[in-house]
């Protein structure tokens, strides 16, 4: 998980585990570990830490409100996480990762609208990324909007060819839209470039046999299957 470094953060301070700390006691430690760290909790105390201390400048709050974001998604508390970016955004309106990570919560609430806005604020805000646009795809896809999703995932394999993701994902639409072949053909580049791609391997076996070649399918499930023994469970 990348963190955001603060401006005064020398490099080399590493990521140490940390208790929580009292208002006040954000040191220069908590802050490398705020800005640093890719383990959640070390993320919400460091980052805690910072906020409560209520002596930060407004931009080391927006990027530890950014950070708690992320780590508060990761842990599956959207909502918390809705709230921190909420005040990171308040904080730094212009901040492309407090945006790109708001739409990461709303996407796993659920909420596709609110993910392609902040997503399309993002690419405003110059974030022209090939992982962007897979994301904003992926929320297209999940409104149905496979026509929205395969321009984006065209654009971003445009931009990034060796992203099995963003085949995979526009094998999905394709096949959305009863485009087989070209579904096909997304699903063996993905799986070229991700031999274990087992969710890959899945959708083409099954696609295969819907299309008629049961061998070819059966052999991709069972491949899947044994990298995932719960896919299609």
């Amino acid at each position: 998980m990348m963190r955001q470094a603060f401006w005064f953060v020398a490099l080399g301070i590493s990521a140490l585990a940390l208790a929580p700390q009292a208002a006040g006691a954000a040191d220069d430690k908590t802050r490398a570990r705020c800005a640093e760290s890719d383990d959640d909790n070390v993320v919400i105390a460091a980052c805690g830490a910072v906020v409560l201390a209520g002596n930060a400048a407004p931009a080391e709050l927006a990027i530890a409100h950014t950070n708690l974001c992320l780590a508060y998604n990761d842990r599956g508390d959207h909502d918390r996480a809705i709230l921190d970016c909420d005040e990171a955004i308040r904080l730094s309106p212009d901040s492309v990762q407090a945006h790109l990570f708001r739409g990461h919560a709303y996407f796993n609430k659920g909420d596709y609208d609110k993910a392609i806005q902040d997503d399309d604020q993002a690419i405003a805000l110059d974030s022209h990324t090939a992982s962007t646009l897979v994301e904003r795809a992926a929320a297209y896809h999940r409104k149905g909007d496979e026509a929205h999703a395969i321009a984006d995932l065209d654009q971003a394999i445009l931009l990034d060819a060796n992203d099995p993701t963003a085949f995979y994902l526009r094998g999905v639409a394709h096949q959305a839209q009863s485009d087989n072949d070209r579904a096909i053909k997304d699903y063996d580049e993905a799986i070229r470039l991700a031999p274990h791609f087992s969710a890959t391997l899945y959708r083409r076996g099954t696609l295969r046999i819907q299309m008629g070649d049961s061998k070819g399918g059966a052999a991709d499930i069972a491949l899947a299957k044994t990298i995932n023994p719960r896919i299609g469970n």
